[in-house]
């Protein structure tokens, strides 16, 4: 008795099969995304933590820096950055607006909108790049955000592009965790929500905050 499949059978198998897959792959694909995203994020959080570090030996404590004044981020933010942490990193490209090569470089919120124009990008022999604005209210602080995947885009905040802050007294720290203590606070806040559908201009800034508290992991309820 002749017991190969028929052509039929296994055609039908490999439609099976692959309707299996069709269904399957886009969820294991989005698993390995989140898996690299945390990865990248906590390895270039812990650098620059590192860096703050090794620069307070040759500076003094953050406390003792001098931080920019004024207005004139493009020529403050670099010379802070020259200063305090250039040392310490291998730069291999700028780019922004007001970087030498005058490249084009946006960022946007996690709804792909309300676009903001980053001055200085510094470039890391790692893909990852960063970049520095300045706040000189409640007692001044500098935002550092994390481009993981540098300009190849989506260049989206709480996507591949994450909020990080320096203060005098904190030393580095994700944006606003001394005060979004629980998730709630994170997915919800009224300026810098990790959640889409809201439009707001910062809009995915304490995504990389609700990583860290979730303990480096990318839950389900993440605005993926």
């Amino acid at each position: 008795m002749n017991k190969a499949f028929t052509l039929a059978e296994v055609l039908i198998t490999l439609g099976v099969i692959g309707i299996i897959a069709a269904m399957t792959l886009p969820a294991i694909t989005q698993k390995v995304d989140k898996q690299v995203t945390v990865a990248k994020l906590k390895k270039s959080y812990s650098t620059l933590q590192q860096v703050v570090r090794m620069s307070e030996k040759d500076h003094g404590e953050v406390t003792e820096w001098d931080f920019p004044v004024g207005t004139d981020y493009a020529a403050n933010e670099s010379e802070f950055f020259k200063e305090y942490f250039e040392p310490y990193f291998k730069v291999v490209g700028r780019a922004g607006s007001y970087s030498p090569e005058r490249v084009s470089y946006m960022v946007y919120n996690i709804d792909g909108d309300n676009a903001i124009n980053v001055l200085y990008w510094h470039i890391l022999p790692d893909g990852t790049a960063i970049a520095m604005f300045y706040n000189n209210s409640a007692g001044g602080y500098i935002w550092i955000l994390i481009d993981i995947s540098a300009k190849k885009g989506p260049n989206r905040l709480g996507k591949d592009v994450f909020m990080t802050e320096l203060y005098r007294n904190k030393r580095l720290e994700m944006v606003w965790s001394y005060l979004a203590k629980n998730r709630e606070q994170m997915l919800n806040d009224s300026l810098y929500p990790c959640k889409k559908g809201t439009h707001k201009q910062y809009a995915g800034g304490l995504c990389g905050t609700l990583i860290e508290l979730d303990c480096w992991e990318i839950k389900d309820d993440y605005p993926w």
